[in-house]
């Protein structure tokens, strides 16, 4: 079945406001709605990179190396550094990420930490060509580095409410249309069941776990959740990933004076999301039924009748994976006008990537059902379900195709002798220049237009600053500091996405190395903190026909988390 998104449409970064053969408007969205399709905010997300994951010694300087070179990490940042080699030589960088996140307001729920190790880089570089004109050297770099981290945890619970995801979902259903046909089976256009449009799979796995029903007069509402509910509810969302790049590159030496380079770079992505969303009902302590623990008050409907089942709790998990390659270029020029000072420029080409996506839904419910009591049974049966979606694929030619922004890089740095190195680098990137090229089929909804209009009216060019300084005590040790600031990419850094993204990153660096003759040792460690955009978890709203008046509102509340991220990294070089 091809793509049918009937009530979607792009309201900042979530479904937003639409007719679906109804009086009324909808606005739908959060981090557990909508994510069965990518969003603006997705290509954002992968769209970001950071020069500070590759080797040790570019990570202990902040990733400042625009104008420095002899190091494999100027392959992915300004491939001219290549120009400075003298001699061959291969490297390899293991490193450990652990990531630390907290969330304003709420208690945590599950883990908000994750620990991995990876690889921050690998690479080998060839003196292939040694003169004695005008072109003093020329070299080859085949290698990996790093580019981004998706490795993180974040979760959190809170209690008392009376806002449920449910709602949320009831008023979902009713933007898409969805029905149930004379046998009682959800339906869309034709489409029954998992068969109809994956936007509203959640709804699909409400319906058959009992949280949701349909009226005789084709409203849909929590059939056993009473109005007097208190709720309690805990969320997760569990990432797992990374971005990298595999760089062809080559760089040359002009009279000692002009450095030039060029990279070829194929990157990969792939990032694993689960998101996880659970309540639990209560009834002034009790059950709702009136039986057993804590008896409490019945629950009811809005107009007094007593439920006859009565949910006690559900559990939603959404899986989402992204899976591609991209490809682009680099071109890089530094000029040492007199001896110690060196003026570099390089510019990145965008990324054009294409991505398969895959999504899964699953759902689980306990509820309590009538009593036996003809047979002298006077406890309530509870009842479980557990429901799962088959796996919806997007790929080969409905993979998602976009381009990531240009990038140029500008650097300077000073060598005091053989003591000491300072270097400073900014960077622009044009975040409001991403767009799509390619995308599922889909008959309405969300077109590419759409997404390209979202960049434009809410992203803008980014400003990044990089610092770093690097002292020799010793002729073979080496100790090292850097700082970088990853500005706003955000006109608005409050706008309420669909799910939160970074918009903003400070990171401190500090390393050592230790060279000897043919062999050197690097270790550098990176704290950064990242501000996230603020979030809900869900909210399905309806409005009257003029999108004034409000008939129906249900929101989360609105949160924000943060993540913190410490790398180790370590290089082995040898040179020969």
């Amino acid at each position: 079945m091809k793509r049918i998104w009937i009530a979607a449409a792009a309201l900042l970064i979530g479904w937003g406001t639409a007719a679906a053969q109804s009086k009324y408007q909808y606005e739908i969205g959060g981090m557990m709605l909508g994510n069965d399709a990518m969003s603006p905010g997705d290509l954002f997300s992968l769209s970001q990179v950071q020069f500070n994951f590759s080797t040790a010694r570019s990570m202990g300087m902040g990733g400042a190396f625009t104008s420095l070179g002899a190091d494999q990490a100027s392959m992915s940042i300004n491939p001219a550094g290549l120009g400075m080699y003298l001699e061959n030589e291969l490297a390899i960088t293991p490193m450990l990420s652990l990531s630390r996140s907290s969330t304003e307001g709420v208690t945590p729920y599950q883990g908000n930490s994750r620990n991995r190790f990876a690889l921050g880089n690998i690479g080998a570089v060839f003196n292939v060509y040694e003169g004695a004109g005008r072109l003093v050297s020329f070299n080859l770099g085949i290698g990996y580095n790093r580019l981004a981290d998706y490795n993180y945890n974040y979760s959190f619970q809170y209690g008392g409410g009376n806002s449920s995801i449910a709602d949320a979902l009831a008023v979902q259903l009713e933007s898409g249309n969805i029905g149930l046909n004379k046998d009682k089976v959800i339906s869309q256009g034709g489409f029954t069941n998992w068969d109809i449009d994956p936007l509203y799979w959640n709804g699909v796995a409400a319906y058959k776990s009992y949280l949701l029903d349909r009226n005789d007069d084709g409203v849909w509402y929590p059939s056993e959740i009473g109005s007097n509910a208190v709720i309690d509810a805990g969320t997760s969302m569990r990432s797992t990933g990374s971005a990298g790049e595999f760089d062809i590159s080559m760089g040359g030496n002009i009279g000692n004076k002009l450095y030039f380079g060029f990279t070829l770079g194929i990157q990969r992505i792939y990032q694993k999301k689960e998101y996880y969303y659970g309540e639990a009902y209560s009834y002034n302590g009790g059950n709702g039924y009136g039986y057993g623990y804590g008896t409490g008050d019945p629950a009811v409907y809005a107009n007094g009748d007593q439920l006859s089942s009565v949910m006690q709790s559900m559990g939603m998990t959404q899986t989402s994976i992204v899976d591609g390659s991209g490809v682009n270029f680099k071109l890089g020029l530094t000029y040492r006008p007199f001896a110690g000072l060196r003026l570099g420029v390089a510019f990145h080409s965008p990324t054009y990537y294409s991505l398969d996506r895959r999504y899964q839904v699953a759902m689980s419910t306990v509820s309590l059902g009538p009593t036996d009591a003809d047979k002298g049974d006077f406890r309530p049966h509870e009842y479980t379900s557990e429901q799962y979606s088959p796996e919806w694929r997007d790929e080969n030619e409905y993979s998602w195709c976009f381009v990531t922004p240009s990038r140029l890089l500008f650097g300077a740095s000073y060598t005091f002798g053989r003591f000491a190195v300072l270097s400073v680098d900014y960077e622009r990137d044009w975040y409001n220049g991403i767009r799509m090229k390619d995308m599922p089929e889909q008959p309405a909804g969300l077109t590419i237009y759409d997404f390209k209009q979202n960049f434009k009216t809410f992203y803008k060019g980014s400003n990044t600053l990089r610092i770093g300084a690097e002292i020799r005590p010793l002729p073979m040790l080496a100790v090292r500091a850097g700082y970088g600031y990853n500005g706003s990419m955000l006109k608005d850094s409050d706008i309420i996405l669909s799910s939160p993204v970074v918009y903003q990153t400070n990171y401190y660096t500090a390393g050592l190395g230790i060279s000897f003759k043919r062999t050197y040792i690097d270790l550098a460690y990176c704290y950064a903190q990242n501000k996230m955009t603020p979030y809900m978890l869900f909210y399905g709203n309806r409005y009257d026909m003029d999108g004034v008046e409000p008939d129906e509102i249900h929101t989360s509340g609105l949160y924000k988390t943060e993540i913190n991220r410490h790398n180790v990294a370590l290089t082995l070089g040898f040179r020969f």
